[in-house]
């Protein structure tokens, strides 16, 4: 995103003053935006310098790394049927795709919410709910939906859909920091994927 912003502004390090852990692209940029003094008009064609950018940076990526026990997770979760893979992520759809492709992921998410949309990150993870309902045309019982993530704020969606929350400490928030809002089950990591995969089944 920075190279993005120095790219169509000339201006360096256009983030630095934003908080990104567990928000929105759309408020990500738009909040740089406001404090650089960008047009608001410019966010679409922002994004697209951004997937110029990104593509350029991951085909220079020759080492992608997926944290410990995630393709385990995916591959088990994606061999059973009663389990689906939804995404909900507050990275533009453009973007969550092309570093989920990169690491070869992307084929376990069909479909999800994303952070195009300047809304909370709780109403993305109901969209993505929602459009999983429609997709397989299931209706999903609340107490057998999980939202997993690092940050408070995926606990929050948790708390406010009345869903279950997973924190895993693999992101900025520590293991302290997390189990301070009270999540469902909380990890260090899902190095021992076991455990984790025995809360669903």
């Amino acid at each position: 995103m920075d190279e993005a912003f120095y790219e169509l502004y000339n201006i360096k390090e256009g983030f630095k003053d934003v908080s990104m852990a567990g928000r929105l692209d759309s408020q990500i940029i738009k909040k740089a935006f406001e404090l650089n003094k960008i047009d608001e008009k410019n966010f679409v064609s922002f994004l697209d310098k951004y997937e110029e950018m990104l593509k350029k940076v991951l085909k220079n990526n020759t080492s992608p790394r997926i944290l410990p026990g995630v393709n385990e997770i995916l591959k088990h979760s994606y061999e059973k049927e009663s389990l689906f893979h939804v995404l909900g992520t507050g990275n533009c759809e453009r973007g969550a795709r092309l570093k989920l492709s990169h690491l070869g992921l992307d084929k376990h998410f069909k479909i999800g919410g994303f952070g195009d949309e300047d809304s909370h990150r709780w109403q993305i993870i109901k969209k993505a709910i929602e459009q999983a309902e429609g997709y397989y045309e299931i209706d999903f019982h609340k107490e057998n939906i999980y939202v997993i993530g690092d940050t408070p704020l995926d606990i929050e969606c948790g708390k406010i859909l009345h869903i279950k929350s997973v924190a895993v400490a693999t992101g900025g928030y520590s293991y302290h920091d997390l189990v301070q809002c009270d999540p469902d089950y909380i990890f260090d990591s899902f190095e021992g994927f076991e455990e984790f995969l025995d809360i669903l089944i």
